[in-house]
């Protein structure tokens, strides 16, 4: 017997204090079994949230309408459902087509995910039992695309690469000349090799990417930490001079993913450009490379499968080849029969409607499992949000409601800076493979700096053109510091001058005996700001003549620029973000499983994380685009 309303608004049956009346309150069951009755009551006092045949909804189909060459995206379909088949959701793409049709929008495309009711949605809803990478309007008569969500296709393949470690990936040409054998765990040892290092060539790993929880195998940031071109290169360099020759084969898998990725995610056109890296660059021709290559990722993809070896399911080598093909064969369409100047295939995912689904998740209180009263309500503010306009909407306004930090004064830190000096020993140097990380480093530190300067005589003394000459670090050092970067750079990054190099490898000496003596890194935790005493301590290190280290006249450009605390600035934030992940694993393990007599220190650590956190602010500027006549469809369940 119900003894509380589900009326919305209603407070019957909550509340303890109730105004107690004489007239007596009854409650009753929703006549669900009953759909005339149940009908009845909807029409007096509408309820969220129930299916068309009066069922409660577990689920939300929602359809989203995204322009192929501009900005604009909305929700044009919300459906509850209860048990959702492939002929309901059919029935609902009937309906929304035919509102499409009516506002004279063009779909050209369908997006969805890889579940097995999408699947079954394409092939026998759509294709009438054989898979095709189109279909024909019957009112239109124009080709309408079926496509498989690419970074849905991504992270089904991050997942089959973690749970079953092992691929034998057949030869493909160009890119795989012999084949190759791919392995998890390389994965695992190269990021346990840099786990306590402070720069890090594969500084995108971490252990979530590693072993991630059930909810996280659905999160694309840790499918790109693995797939991406950081760990790529850390593998290719391991291979190429620590003598980790079995690494080679997970670097030229992870390659072809990275390749193809690239392609799939093309969102701007100056892209390519400006990373100097011709695979993302847009398609402008039905000639192009790129489409050719994803015909070849799609026959390379069938022989894999067909080869019976170690490799993906068979659910996503379907979704992948059937995603190039598709994407292949939608771009030329675009480009030949709809006079479309270039393609960025980007705007073909279904990013938008998961961006709208965690919007409305935070509008419900940051919760993931949202009711559909809940849905309804936050996209009504969303759609009113859109009607503002932000024109005098400037980050100084958003700067003056934050709260100011607090000022320090300058002798707090003078008296840290000294005692954390005095106690250093300078016994810290780094290996051949750290030297490399550094000048790489180096090199990002000096095109930083003279970016914000804009002074040419910063240029003058942090970039230069020339090869590194030997300099005598450390007997260790079996090749040149200059060979990562010569490995990765396309043309496009610094190389830093000796007094730049050697600057940084300074504070690197600086930085790594501070962190593994306990008493000064409790020092450097407990300042109010870490990196002003950072800069402070490397004024009066820079100064010392130690061993591997002899200080320069000034530290000063021509035009005043104080190089030493402008190198100390970048190069502590760098480091630090790997200082913060490694003191919250430590602190989250011993959360998780505290030793004895220990709770009390892995608070304190927490605390010291939260300390180091900054706050991030991000400015809402994506404002309503003009129509345009060619849409893509994007249907996803809202869970």
């Amino acid at each position: 017997m119900p003894n509380k309303c589900a009326a919305y608004g209603c407070k019957s049956g909550y509340s303890k204090t109730e105004v107690q009346t004489d007239e007596k309150v009854s409650f009753h069951a929703f006549p669900l079994s009953n759909k005339e009755l149940c009908d009845k009551w909807i029409r007096a006092k509408p309820v969220k949230g129930l299916t068309p045949d009066c069922a409660v909804a577990s689920t939300l189909l929602c359809f989203m309408v995204k322009s192929v060459v501009s900005k604009y995206k909305d929700l044009v379909g919300i459906y509850p459902m209860n048990k959702l088949t492939a002929d309901k959701q059919y029935q609902c793409y009937l309906e929304v087509m035919s509102l499409m049709r009516a506002v004279n929008l063009n779909v050209v495309a369908i997006s969805v995910d890889n579940a097995s009711i999408n699947r079954k949605f394409f092939v026998e809803s759509l294709c009438g039992g054989q898979l095709q990478t189109h279909i024909m309007d019957s009112v239109s008569g124009q080709p309408i695309y079926l496509i498989f969500d690419p970074v849905h296709d991504l992270k089904n393949v991050y997942n089959n690469f973690q749970s079953r470690k092992l691929f034998e990936c057949p030869a493909m040409t160009g890119n795989i000349p012999n084949g190759c054998v791919a392995r998890f765990q390389h994965i695992v040892d190269l990021y346990n090799m840099e786990s306590t290092m402070s720069l890090k060539k594969a500084h995108r790993l971490s252990p979530s990417a590693l072993q991630p929880k059930n909810i996280e195998k659905t999160s694309v940031r840790l499918a790109t930490a693995v797939f991406c071109e950081s760990t790529r290169d850390a593998l290719q360099f391991y291979a190429d001079n620590e003598g980790k020759d079995e690494w080679i084969g997970t670097a030229l898998f992870i390659s072809l993913i990275v390749k193809l990725w690239n392609m799939m995610n093309v969102k701007s056109s100056v892209k390519g450009r400006h990373k100097r890296d011709i695979t993302k660059d847009p398609v402008r021709s039905s000639l192009d490379w790129k489409l050719e290559f994803l015909r070849e990722c799609a026959e390379f993809l069938l022989r894999w499968e067909q080869s019976q070896t170690a490799g993906l399911t068979r659910e996503t080598f379907l979704a992948l080849r059937h995603t190039c093909l598709a994407l292949a064969d939608c771009t030329s369409y675009l480009l030949d029969r709809r006079g479309v100047s270039y393609v960025l295939l980007g705007h073909l995912q279904s990013d938008a409607i998961e961006r709208r689904f965690g919007w409305l998740r935070q509008l419900s209180g940051a919760n993931f499992y949202v009711s559909a009263r809940q849905v309804l309500e936050g996209d009504k503010k969303i759609r009113a949000l859109s009607l503002l306009k932000f024109s005098k909407f400037c980050l100084s306004d958003i700067d003056a409601a934050i709260q100011d930090q607090v000022d320090t004064k300058d002798s707090v830190y003078e008296i840290l800076a000294d005692d954390i000096t005095e106690s250093l020993l300078f016994n810290k140097f780094p290996s051949a493979s750290d030297a490399s990380v550094i000048f790489y480093v180096s090199g990002y530190l000096a095109r930083s700096i003279v970016r914000s300067t804009k002074c040419d005589y910063c240029k003058d003394c942090l970039v230069t053109s020339e090869p590194l000459e030997d300099i005598e670090l450390d007997s260790s050092l079996t090749y040149s510091a200059a060979s990562f970067l010569d490995q990765v750079n396309r043309g496009g990054l610094s190389r830093p001058t000796d007094y730049n190099f050697l600057l940084t490898v300074h504070c690197w000496r600086v930085f790594e005996e501070v962190k593994d003596n306990r008493d000064l890194l409790e020092q450097l935790l407990r300042a109010p700001c870490q990196r002003a005493l950072f800069c402070k301590v490397m004024e009066r290190a820079s100064c010392m003549q130690t061993i591997g280290h002899t200080p320069v006249e000034s530290n000063f450009c021509v035009a005043g620029h104080n190089l030493n605390t402008l190198i100390s600035q970048r190069f502590f934030n760098c480091v630090a973000k790997n200082l913060v992940k490694e003191i919250t694993n430590t602190a989250s393990a011993r959360l998780t499983h505290p030793p004895p007599r220990e709770k009390e220190s892995a608070s304190n650590c927490r605390a010291e994380v939260q300390r180091l956190n900054s706050s991030a602010l991000q400015a809402v500027s994506d404002f309503f685009a003009s129509f345009n006549f060619l849409f893509l469809l994007i249907l996803r369940v809202c869970v």
